[in-house]
């Protein structure tokens, strides 16, 4: 599995993970919508990287992961007074940023 493919992969496992966490543990309607319609979207994305090599599905996730990270950082704000919720947060942005750059470093990869 190459860099692309594990960061399709990881796009994937953050969907999961978001998803579970935004149906178990958060009340606010607008924040599950907003979650796992993202989520939606990273999933689709990691399948469409793991099975089509693109340079587009490349800088969507680029573009994703800065929608991500603003999405969690946000988030990790909004429930400030909660330690538990905003360390899950900051550790789906993580987990997002981390897919992005990974994405992004088997683009320079490939172009040299």
């Amino acid at each position: 599995m190459n860099k692309r493919q594990t960061a399709g992969l990881l796009w994937i496992v953050a969907s999961v993970l978001a998803t579970g966490i935004s149906l178990t543990f958060r009340d606010n309607q607008i924040q599950v919508l907003v979650t796992i319609a993202v989520s939606l979207v990273a999933a689709a994305l990691g399948v469409w990287m793991i099975w089509r090599r693109s340079n587009a599905a490349v800088a969507l996730s680029s573009a994703l992961g800065v929608a991500w990270l603003v999405l969690y950082a946000w988030l990790t704000v909004w429930q400030s007074g909660e330690l538990a919720a905003w360390t899950t947060d900051v550790f789906l942005g993580l987990v997002g940023l981390g897919a992005a750059s990974l994405a992004h470093r088997s683009r320079a990869r490939r172009e040299q």
